[in-house]
């Protein structure tokens, strides 16, 4: 069951919000974590499936990962 995520971040980190993430809601992060991290200045997730948050972040910093 995929659980919804509900969360706001200002002036964080990619890696910091994912491990955030992993953290409350026990989700592996270790694959979308960035090896140079970039800086987002404000993201909120409103009932937002674990993809839809990643996408939403790399899209933020104009970041596509290829599969």
């Amino acid at each position: 069951m995929n659980r919804l995520i509900v969360e706001s971040y200002n002036n964080s980190t990619i890696n910091t919000i994912l491990d955030d993430i992993g953290r409350k809601y026990q989700i592996d992060t270790s694959k979308e974590q960035l090896s140079e991290d970039k800086d987002v200045q404000e993201v909120k997730f409103k009932y937002r499936t674990y993809s839809e948050c990643v996408r939403i972040l790399y899209k933020s910093i104009g970041h596509m990962k290829v599969a």
